[in-house]
């Protein structure tokens, strides 16, 4: 219980300190330390290929969904099917605490540009949120 409350406040302050971040809109915060309420205003886009990167999705309006899909693609010129090219898919259950952000981490292990969208399974046309990151 505790731990949720850190992370409540994690996601206030993130909300308050990030110029980029609308009140109405959900947002993703990535970092290479897990994502705790020291580390959070240390968060960036550019990480190291083969090392965990951290995520935080977040939202104002609280999801009415058991489950949420998280989906990261490379985009580049170079690529086949319209310049995207999925690397890595999951499904995440929304626990019942825990309504208005799911932290998790992944591990990708070649160099590139990606991005990072979150779905509400019931929706997989519209994502909720997105980011973008690097490797190097």
């Amino acid at each position: 219980m505790f731990k949720n409350i850190k992370i409540l406040i994690i996601l206030l302050c993130v909300c308050v300190c990030c110029s980029a971040c609308n009140k109405e809109e959900a947002g993703i915060l990535f970092n290479s330390q897990p994502i705790t309420k020291d580390t959070a205003l240390n968060s960036g886009r550019t990480f190291e290929a083969g090392k965990k990167v951290y995520f935080l999705f977040y939202t104002p309006k609280e999801l009415k969904t058991e489950f949420i899909r998280v989906h990261i693609f490379t985009a580049g010129d170079n690529i086949p099917k319209g310049g995207y090219n999925i690397i890595w898919t999951k499904d995440f259950r929304i626990m019942k605490n825990n309504h208005y952000y799911y932290h998790d981490c992944f591990v990708i292990h070649k160099a590139g540009r990606y991005v990072m969208q979150v779905f509400d399974i019931h929706d997989l046309s519209q994502p909720l949120a997105w980011n973008y990151f690097y490797l190097y």
